[in-house]
């Protein structure tokens, strides 16, 4: 009588079977390009996204380098690793999301000067940028990943 199986070594629950190949053992990388869980983007995500050190680095910098040349930095950061680590990938989107929006939002505070209400409102904009992109820069440090609230994904 024969077996499906070729060799012993090819049955699913074979002694010393390669842990994961039926199905257990640690979990696949999280895509590339999306779309993630929203459970990805909660607090303790850090165990979706599985960051090296590097990664982390590379994240937090991105956002901080927001702060300091505007979306330069994340620019840089996007099309040079955008390819390497889903998490690099969405960090580096939120930022220079959030860079786009804070265009188009001092843009239209700017217009709005003329009825001065743009006074009050550029000012707000630009600490909610501040806020925002500080936020994002800690949970990049601690692995986990934040999306951006009222930010529309521009970048894709």
């Amino acid at each position: 009588m024969s077996t499906p199986f070729s060799t012993p070594e090819d049955h699913p629950h074979a002694y010393g079977s390669q842990p994961g190949a039926g199905g257990s053992g640690a979990p696949a990388a999280p895509p590339l390009r999306g779309p993630h869980p929203d459970s990805a983007f909660r607090d303790g995500s850090a165990g979706y996204w599985r960051a090296s050190q590097d990664d982390k680095t590379l994240a937090l910098l991105s956002h901080l380098g927001a702060l300091l040349v505007s979306a330069l930095v994340p620019l840089i950061v996007f099309l040079l690793k955008k390819d390497d680590s889903p998490f690099i990938r969405e960090h580096t989107r939120q930022s220079l999301n959030l860079q786009i929006m804070l265009l188009i939002a001092g843009f239209v505070s700017s217009l709005l000067m003329m009825v001065l209400i743009g006074f009050i409102l550029l000012p707000l904009v630009i600490v909610t940028g501040w806020v925002f992109q500080i936020i994002a820069a800690v949970k990049a440090y601690r692995g986990e990943m934040y999306r951006i609230p009222f930010v529309i994904d521009i970048i894709k």
